[in-house]
């Protein structure tokens, strides 16, 4: 399955760090997520993402995703970033292109925009493909301008521009699977760079093939979105690497659940 050409980077392993479940003050996250991405450059990984803290009182929240991506993006190099869609999408795709375009020029063109689809519900695919059109006119277009039944955007002028080439990759993570699960696929397919599954082999198999027999693309460059799998760290990690790439996906993002721990990474086999 060809790959679209701005999520070329992103095949092979990324590393995912699950957000804690409240702030410890006695933890430094952002100490830690530079102490992850830098195992996960030496470990030859091509992504690195956060997860989205818990905003709902009375968790004390960790840290913002995005004000912790832009803090990485100045001390990092090499690795591609973003944030995991993990359902309850907070901001508007319109806000969300612009906030991803502030990363993407403070890292030099690594960033990454995540949007979530609830395989759940019969009619999130239309949502979702309306966040992508927004996203991607918002990111790449000189005056954007969508009318749409949810989004509406005219003429939000994004500027400075993203300087990525290629274009920031717009990545999909499919929540679950449910009567949603096809159209949503139908729509990254047509609309998005990347896909990201929970599940094992049958899931990925399952999403290859619906990605593969869907129509042609539209609003976006290249042929058929990455398709990548979500495994959890631990002692099988290796072995779940294998065997989601065995069955067609084109990377894999590795869990780390917190308090992330660069040993176990350093331990890992994440060869690709």
């Amino acid at each position: 399955m060809a790959t679209t050409d701005a999520a070329r980077a992103l095949v092979g392993v990324g590393l995912l760090l699950a957000a804690p479940a409240e702030r410890d003050p006695s933890v430094d996250a952002l100490a830690g997520a530079v102490r992850m991405a830098e195992a996960a450059v030496r470990a030859g990984c091509t992504s690195l993402w956060v997860g989205e803290t818990a905003a709902d009182p009375p968790a004390r929240v960790a840290y913002e995703a995005f004000s912790l991506l832009g803090a990485l993006a100045v001390r990092t190099d090499g690795i591609h970033l973003g944030v995991a869609a993990d359902g309850d999408q907070r901001r508007a795709p319109s806000i969300l292109a612009k906030i991803v375009t502030g990363v993407d020029v403070l890292s030099h063109g690594r960033a990454v925009l995540s949007l979530d689809g609830d395989a759940g519900l019969d009619g999130d695919a239309d949502r979702l493909a309306e966040a992508l059109e927004v996203t991607r006119a918002v990111l790449e277009d000189e005056h954007p301008t969508v009318d749409g039944r949810i989004y509406h955007v005219t003429g939000a002028v994004n500027r400075p521009a993203p300087v990525q080439p290629g274009g920031v990759p717009l990545v999909v993570f499919v929540q679950g699977r449910g009567p949603g699960w096809a159209g949503l696929l139908d729509v990254c397919a047509r609309a998005a760079d990347g896909v990201v599954v929970h599940g094992g082999p049958d899931d990925v198999r399952d999403a290859k093939t619906a990605l593969s027999s869907a129509g042609p693309a539209r609003g976006r460059s290249g042929d058929r979105p990455v398709l990548l799998a979500r495994v959890p760290a631990g002692p099988g990690v290796a072995a779940a690497v294998a065997a989601a790439r065995a069955v067609g996906a084109d990377g894999c993002l590795v869990e780390v659940p917190a308090p992330w721990d660069a040993t176990d990474l350093a331990a890992a086999d994440l060869a690709w």
